[in-house]
This record gives structure tokens, sequence and C-alpha cells, in this order.
């Protein structure tokens, strides 16, 4: 720690010195007021063969793609894929988001119809930011129905050289579905939110949430197939029948909740 002897310092002097002390000083505190959340999830329970869904329009195109049921979908070592992670806020509430997050990226989320499902199935987007939503099936009309909650609900024709181009104003609670009215088994969801603070799990059924205000929060635990998580095992936690958790951001560091086991029995309820 830097000392000073303010008998040598002139008025002036003596305040500028001890500003910029005390400018370091809170620089230094804030540097360290964000934390990291992570963790993996792991299928409890044998899915099996993915399920082949059934092809009941443009059969000829949309039957050569070997489509699945991606309702609860699994990488290598059973892991899960596909569960979002995001930080819940009481109505009227808000988070400090730091500063390498203030603004939503001006590149757009795509969600692409391509081989007839939705690439990708899960995807996170920021009111503010731009959802593309693209026909890349050649020939083959496809019609986007998304349900939103507090957001203006669309359903549109998404044809190959248009695509939709949409944007939120306001945090969905939940995931929002999107579907295709043409072909009813495609399906995705996408959350939307007004803060970066959220995640889904990845290939290998991790997932990352960077630069959170330390201290203690709640997050949402969801998965297509049961919706919330409830009574899941989270670190030292456990999720309430809402699917919530309150977990503690070290300041400077990260929580890592390790392993999360999620039993099969109770994605398929």
């Amino acid at each position: 720690m830097m000392t000073i002897n303010s008998k040598h310092l002139t008025g002036c002097t003596r305040v500028a010195v001890f500003a910029a002390i005390a400018l370091a000083t809170f620089a230094s505190a804030t540097a360290a007021d964000w934390g990291t959340l992570k963790g993996r999830f792991v299928l409890d329970g044998d899915l099996g063969e993915p399920t082949a869904l059934t092809v009941s329009k443009d059969v000829e195109y949309c039957g050569k793609n070997n489509l699945v049921d991606e309702s609860i979908a699994v990488g290598e070592g059973n892991a899960l894929k596909n569960v979002f992670v995001y930080l819940y806020l009481k109505r009227g509430k808000s988070v400090d988001i730091h500063p390498d997050l203030a603004e939503p990226s001006s590149e757009p989320v795509v969600l692409d119809n391509h081989g007839c499902r939705f690439e990708p199935h899960v995807a996170l987007l920021r009111t503010g930011q731009t959802l593309e939503v693209r026909n890349s099936d050649k020939g083959i009309g496809h019609n986007t129905n998304f349900t939103l909650l507090k957001n203006p609900a669309f359903n549109e024709m998404v044809t190959n050289d248009s695509p939709i181009k949409k944007m939120f104003t306001k945090s969905e609670s939940y995931p929002s579905s999107a579907v295709c009215s043409i072909h009813p088994w495609m399906k995705a969801h996408v959350l939307i939110r007004d803060n970066p603070y959220m995640a889904t799990s990845g290939e290998d059924g991790s997932f990352v949430i960077e630069k959170i205000p330390a201290g203690t929060h709640e997050f949402i635990f969801w998965q297509e197939s049961s919706g919330n998580l409830k009574k899941l095992s989270v670190g030292k936690s456990k999720t309430s029948r809402k699917g919530r958790a309150k977990l503690k951001i070290p300041a400077d560091g990260e929580l890592d909740l390790g392993e999360i086991k999620v039993k099969l029995s109770d994605l398929r309820k």
C-alpha cells in the first residue's frame, strides 16, 4: 500500500494525490467484483437411440435428413445438451452489467430452417439484438410460428431469399418456442433476456456464464422436455419447484458446480 506524508503536500496537491489513490482503490475493487458460473450436465439414465420423427410433409426432401427427436439430446459420455441456465430477476429488479457486456452484440442471432429442422435447436438473444430467421432449404417453404408472452408473437412465411428479421424489447421469463406450421415436427427454443447472464449446455454438457456481479443470485435451470428442473442438485444447493437455485458468485473467481446429474425419469414426466 502506498504511504504519503501529507505534511509535504500543498492543499491542491494533497487533494489530487488522495483523489488518485481513491480512484485506484475503487478501480481495484470493482475489477474484482465479477465472477464466473460454470458446470457440466450429465444425463443419469440410458436414453437409447434417438427416436426417429414421422415426416408427413415434403417427404421426398425432408425424409432424407434422418430427423430425430431432439427434446432430450445427449453427447459423448451422456453429456446433456441444450439445458438453459440464466439469471432470475424479480419483476422490476435489474442487475449490474459488466462494461464489456453492456451493449448487445450487433451481430444477429440466426435461426435457420435447414434440413427440415431448426439450426440451432436452442439459442440466446439479448433485447435490442436482431433475430434473423432464414430458410436454407431450397424450394421448400417454411413457416415460422414464434410464441411469445411479453413481446409480439409472429407467424410468418420465410423464403430462401428473404429472411425474417425481428427485434424484441422485453425479457421473456422462459425460453420461447419456435415451430414450423408446415412441418409440425420442427421445433426450437430461444431465450430472450435484457441482460447477458445466460447460457446453454453444449456438446459436452458444459456451460459457462462470465462476468457476473459478485454476490448471491438466483438462477433458473430449464430443459425442453420437462421445463423447470426441480430438486436438482447444483453444487451445494438444490433447485426449487420453479427450477431456481441461489448461488454465491465469488469476486474475481469462479463457482464451478461440477457434474450436475439430471435423472432421465425426471425429464420424461
